[in-house]
């Protein structure tokens, strides 16, 4: 890294912000103390996303000046404002940590293919002293259900219509296509009527159609045919982790919310898996496509569809499959927090009871109470505050939940948003990271081994296995998969809370730890 190059590019204004100032205008805020790491080829990657302006502009121009055809119409778009967060750096597309206003268009690579990747935290009522002589005990069982095909997830074809375009009050009201089969026997109705609530949007982005996922929802056409789409954790960064809640810093809000010491939590962190890659490569597609003929394409390479004048139709239908994906991302996370709900009951030999606490997306766009601006979130998620006129919100009065996960083999944290307008009220939604994939893989066995001896992580291999353990090339992969999402691949996670709670974005109200990883 050029620390000279970087200072450059970076000018801190106080102990949590930095500025980076642009030829275009754009107000671009980073938040970081100056015990997080800046990448450069980050902040490299932010500036060729707010490039786009200028795009935006010469396109206008050459709008007025008749010399291509009518593209926004009477209003030419504006990227408004930039926020990146702690845990910003370098990532597909736009860099992960972005959250961009936009005026007039949206971008599908400021959302990309994982559409509502999201995280749901539940607290259940098992307390670490139950669980620890069990947690060996887990492995076995948690593959199983989440590698080898002992998920038991029937969907009923109008289970998954209503899904997909009513989310997870769709499929309540559906709930009883499949009453007490399979996973559904863990659906407890009143339960999740009342933690409805506690999900972001209700768990429900209404969309008027389907998208492309007819086949989908037709499937076998099987009143119980099993889901071969719903439950999946994904791979990169997604995890399921069960972890234990070791301290709790606001004590008011915590017994507010349910969160005692002591207590199991189960975190979830997954998206849409094989449906959100259709909608942000198909419309990637049609974004390209758009860009007017006449014009040589941009070398930042990102495009925009506008969602008013004469290409209005293409951004709502964007928008509507988008909504169709994270309908689905609700619900296959309410699902993953199910099926570890099922096997904690199964090894403990009793009914376990699981409270949700939050469930929240990163990878989302949310329009604004502002006519045609849209809110674009990348990894990053909403930090709302305390609003007393929300008389049905359980959180009013404390500010909505955050959950900022850190690695495998360190803390997460549930904090409580402020709703602070200077980060445009969002959040990180992990520690990030701060060795590629590549690099990772490459760290030396000594450093790997002594990681992983003491951690608990379930992946769909088991390297002890005496089939497994006689196959180099299986065991390298697993290896290797490991390598990439080890706890040395991320930053510290907590100059990365320290510097969400001193820049009033969210408050501290519990730390968690990890005690079991389940990896795709």
């Amino acid at each position: 890294m050029s620390v000279t190059k970087l200072d450059s590019l970076v000018h801190r204004v106080d102990e949590t912000r930095s500025n980076i100032p642009n030829p275009h205008g754009v107000p671009v805020t980073l938040f970081a103390n100056h015990d997080v790491p800046i990448e450069l080829e980050a902040v490299e990657q932010a500036l060729a996303f707010v490039d786009l302006q200028g795009t935006i502009e010469t396109i206008g121009q050459r709008e007025r000046a008749g010399t291509i055809a009518p593209f926004w119409g009477d209003e030419v778009g504006r990227l408004e404002r930039v926020v990146l967060t702690p845990d910003f750096h370098r990532g597909g597309g736009i860099p992960v940590g972005t959250v961009a206003q936009a005026r007039g268009f949206v971008v599908p690579q400021a959302v990309g293919n994982d559409v509502c990747c999201g995280m749901r935290l539940l607290v259940t009522d098992i307390t670490h002293d139950e669980l620890a002589p069990h947690l060996d005990s887990l492995h076995r069982p948690l593959r199983g259900v989440f590698f080898q095909g002992q998920r038991e997830i029937p969907m009923s074809p109008r289970q998954r219509e209503a899904l997909l375009r009513e989310g997870l009050w769709g499929l309540h009201e559906t709930r009883d296509d499949n009453a007490g089969t399979g996973i559904w026997r863990y659906y407890d109705a009143r339960a999740q009527e009342a933690d409805l609530a506690r999900v972001h949007f209700q768990g429900v982005l209404p969309a008027t159609g389907v998208f492309a996922f007819a086949d989908y929802i037709a499937s076998s056409g099987a009143r119980d045919g099993r889901d071969s789409q719903i439950g999946s954790i994904g791979g990169g960064n997604h995890f399921v982790e069960i972890q234990r809640i070791d301290e709790i810093f606001d004590g008011g809000t915590a017994h507010s919310w349910g969160v005692g010491a002591g207590s199991i939590a189960i975190m979830a962190h997954s998206g849409s898996v094989g449906l959100g890659h259709p909608v942000g490569s198909y419309f990637l597609d049609r974004a390209r496509d758009l860009y007017p003929k006449e014009l040589k394409h941009p070398e930042h390479g990102f495009y925009v569809i506008p969602t008013s004048g004469p290409h209005a139709a293409l951004g709502a239908k964007y928008l509507d499959a988008m909504r169709n994906a994270a309908n689905f991302a609700f619900g296959n996370r309410l699902l993953l927090g199910l099926m570890t709900v099922r096997v904690l009951s199964e090894v403990l030999g009793r009914e376990v009871e699981a409270r949700l606490i939050y469930d929240a997306p990163h990878n989302l766009i949310w329009d604004s109470s502002e006519p045609n601006v849209h809110l674009h979130r990348k990894g990053a998620c909403p930090a709302l505050g305390p609003d007393a006129t929300l008389t049905a919100s359980p959180f009013r009065f404390t500010g909505h939940p955050v959950i900022i996960p850190g690695s495998m083999g360190a803390a997460s944290y549930l904090l409580a948003g402020t709703g602070n307008e200077a980060a445009l009220c969002s959040a990180c939604h992990g520690a990030g990271r701060s060795l590629s994939r590549g690099k990772s893989r490459h760290v030396d066995e000594r450093t790997y081994n002594e990681t992983f001896e003491r951690l608990r992580v379930v992946t769909p291999i088991d390297p002890t296995a005496p089939d497994v353990r006689l196959r180099r090339d299986v065991l390298a992969e697993y290896h290797d998969r490991l390598k990439e999402e080890a706890p040395y691949a991320y930053k510290d996670i907590t100059p990365v809370v320290q510097t969400v709670e001193d820049a009033e974005v969210a408050r501290r109200v519990a730390r968690m730890w990890p005690l079991l990883t389940i990896k795709g």
